[in-house]
């Protein structure tokens, strides 16, 4: 008796824990459409505050949890007790609606009997509401004792597009028959089989990773994934419509942040709004004290553009809603600065676990992943201080952000790089050399709609401790934090032939003694062959100066516009060559 007792009460209070954490309890069945990667399900369930049950398994069917729940192993005693509704999505085409082989009662099913889509569905829905009812005669359930036990909503899905009409003519059917609710996607997706694109293919196929032919016509087959996609979105939004019916969703609400915290004179900047709550929202934001709107807004998180005409532009949300929330909660400020200055690295490479001894310092470009045992990725770059204001207001590293690249299936997510320094100089690197010893900056979440463009890493503080130190360097590295992740992201290094270099820029209200930047575009090029350095773009008379990677100068000389400058002979490894005037700042790296 005490051990019944001591159970039951460990029981609820492990339920009890998860109702201080979360409001409600989802779980989900289902094939690759319906996997954890995807993400449509994990919005419905942040939409929610409710926990993601997603018990999804790629290449499984119906039968598949038919069998699982057969033999008690698709859910426990705790996930059943927690779970407020069970979604299933198997979507094969098949008929899931026929009474053949349909048995009275679920404990009258053999286990073979239940491996028929039409009987494996029959079996589950039984099952589930069995279970539940039965939670009366648990005296560990807080459904015990209880008329009818633990209420069973049972929620069924179309397939995500129309093109599997035996399916969704039958999960209808189906659903009419038990009275459950049924989320359309084949209704509200947006598009329709029966109309094509342009070009005579059907409109499912940009929106898919790869194609299936169904009645001889090739259609889309599983959708592009992750949460950033918008089928993935639009996906989530259809459930939460069906789900507003049965619970209440999280309140409206939106947090504006930085995407761009220093941009050149004449740059777009941007911010970013993350919501909550059910799509679509509509949102009042304020540029400099001047108010705009947006309305329907459906991403999530949200890049917006935005005209910088002053030194600072300073973003502020004033009101948010959906058709749930009349005046959601608003945070955050976004501040895009002007910069008046930038700062090539004198040294950049990345490090790659799988090939632990290989140096990449002459590659042009920079790579960072995580989530990996084995193919893990970091970047490093430093620069001289002796170039950086004292007086900044700001100071960010940006890199170009040109590539990304996944293992598997085409994706969009969010990569959280953290961003870390030393103040040790480098002048080569393999995983296997690369160092420990650095001090946690921050972190920037890569969102997958800022590909093609500057990434920023705000270093303010920390550059700034440097310089009262004294340090004539500082070094950053770029890694991938803890993430579910897996994008290869790729950066131009100061090697590219791309004059979207990796920089420190800097803005400063002050005086800094730097010359502001000019907008002139500035082209170095070697002529290994006739030991020669050509240089285009210069305003008038430029003070050149070229240095190792250890800072051993090769030469110095003013040149007047444009130029060739003589190498000297037996020179060869990789040079810094910076040029100044007062109007122009440059720097690169050379190979020699």
């Amino acid at each position: 008796m005490k051990r019944i007792i001591l159970a039951g009460f460990l029981s609820l209070f492990a339920v009890s824990l998860y109702s201080q954490e979360y409001k409600y309890h989802f779980l989900l069945a289902g094939a690759s459409f319906a996997v954890p990667e995807n993400g449509w399900f994990e919005m419905v369930c942040d939409a929610f505050n409710a926990e993601a049950m997603n018990k999804a398994v790629a290449s499984e069917s119906i039968k598949n949890t038919a069998s699982d729940m057969f033999y008690n192993k698709f859910y426990t005693d705790e996930e059943l007790e927690r779970t407020d509704a069970f979604i299933i999505m198997h979507v094969h085409n098949q008929d899931v609606a026929s009474t053949t082989g349909i048995k009275e009662n679920y404990e009258d099913y053999t286990h073979a009997e239940t491996q028929q889509y039409n009987t494996a569905y029959d079996y589950v829905i039984k099952r589930y509401k069995a279970d539940c009812y039965n939670l009366k005669n648990n005296p560990n359930s807080k459904y015990y004792q209880t008329e009818n036990g633990k209420p069973a909503t049972i929620i069924l899905c179309t397939h995500w597009h129309d093109s599997r009409i035996s399916y969704n003519q039958s999960i209808r059917e189906l659903a009419e028959r038990w009275q459950l609710p049924l989320v359309k996607f084949d209704e509200n997706i947006g598009f329709t089989r029966k109309v094509v694109d342009e070009d005579g293919s059907q409109p499912s196929i940009k929106y898919a990773a790869d194609t299936e032919k169904i009645y001889d016509i090739v259609f889309g087959w599983h959708p592009l994934r992750g949460k950033e996609q918008y089928i993935q979105q639009k996906i989530a939004s259809i459930c939460m419509e069906e789900m507003e019916k049965l619970f209440s969703p999280v309140p409206a609400s939106v947090e504006i942040s930085e995407k761009s915290k220093v941009i050149e004179n004449g740059e777009k900047g941007y911010f970013t709004c993350r919501f909550t709550g059910v799509p679509p929202w509509n949102l009042t934001y304020s540029v400099n004290n001047e108010e705009k709107q947006l309305n329907d807004i459906s991403e999530n998180p949200l890049i917006v553009e935005v005209t910088a005409e002053t030194d600072q532009t300073t973003i502020l949300p004033v009101s948010i809603s959906n058709r749930t929330t009349e005046s959601g909660a608003v945070s955050g400020i976004a501040n895009i600065f002007i910069g008046k200055h930038s700062v090539l690295p004198t040294f950049d490479t990345y490090v790659h676990q799988a090939n632990k001894t290989t140096e990449y310092v002459t590659d042009d470009h920079l790579e960072v992943k995580g989530n990996s045992d084995t193919h893990t990725r970091e970047a490093f770059l430093s620069f001289k201080t002796d170039e950086i204001a004292s007086d900044a207001d700001r100071i960010v590293l940006r890199a170009y952000y040109y590539d990304c690249v996944y293992p598997s299936w085409p994706r969009k997510e969010t990569h959280p790089v953290g961003i870390s320094g030393n103040t040790e100089q480098y002048t080569t690197m393999t995983w296997n050399t690369k160092p420990s010893d650095f001090t946690t900056i921050g972190e920037s979440k890569i969102l997958a709609n800022e590909l093609n463009s500057y990434v920023e890493w705000d270093v303010t503080d920390w550059v700034k401790e440097q310089l009262d130190a004294e340090q004539p360097i500082v070094t950053l590295r770029l890694h991938m934090n803890e993430t579910d992740a897996t994008g290869l992201l790729y950066f131009y290094s100061s090697e590219a032939e791309d004059s979207r270099k990796p920089q420190l820029l800097i803005a400063s209200s002050q005086t800094s003694g730097h010359a502001e930047m000019a907008q002139a575009n500035i082209e170095v090029y070697t002529r290994p062959a006739d030991k020669e350095i050509v240089i285009k773009g210069v305003n008038g008379s430029c003070f050149v100066s070229c240095h190792s990677l250890c800072g051993q100068t090769l030469f110095s000389k003013t040149i007047e516009n444009d130029g060739i400058i003589r190498l000297p002979e037996n020179v060869s490894g990789v040079y810094i060559l910076q040029l100044h005037n007062e109007t122009q700042h440059y720097t690169c790296k050379i190979i020699l």
